[in-house]
């Protein structure tokens, strides 16, 4: 079972950052949980869907260096570095074109193959700091 969930996981994790909604919508519950939804984002699959539409018009050239994923039962982590160049204004921040880099961990639930939580922590300061916020 752990394998099959990184395996999805892993799947999921390319697909959010590359702005895949056909396999997010795949890969997820319908009653989907993002316990770390956007500002002015709903806690849903929409909502999700939404932030992750957002992220890919802000960073259209986002990649994912994803450095370690873990698996126990249910429960799958991983832990990431982002970079990518600002492109669109974000939260006030004009864009200026810089290339952040973000390190970062989600940790996912998943019922049946598809994933029916997620949590995410991040270096938001250093975001900010990086955008010039």
């Amino acid at each position: 079972m752990s394998n099959a969930n990184i395996e999805i996981i892993t799947r999921f994790e390319h697909a959010f950052r590359a702005g895949d909604q056909a396999t997010i919508d795949e890969l997820c519950d319908p009653r989907l949980v993002d316990h770390n939804p956007a500002p002015d984002h709903e806690p849903t699959l929409a909502g999700f869907k939404q932030k992750v539409a957002g992220f890919k018009t802000v960073f259209p050239d986002l990649e994912e260096d994803l450095q370690e994923i873990i698996a126990s039962g249910d429960t799958v982590a991983t832990r990431w570095v982002v970079t990518g160049s600002q492109q669109q204004e974000l939260m006030g921040i004009p864009a200026t074109g810089h290339t952040i880099r973000v390190e970062g961990m989600n940790f996912y639930r998943l019922e049946n193959g598809r994933v029916t939580d997620i949590w995410t922590q991040f270096d938001g300061v250093g975001l900010m700091q990086q955008l010039g916020g």
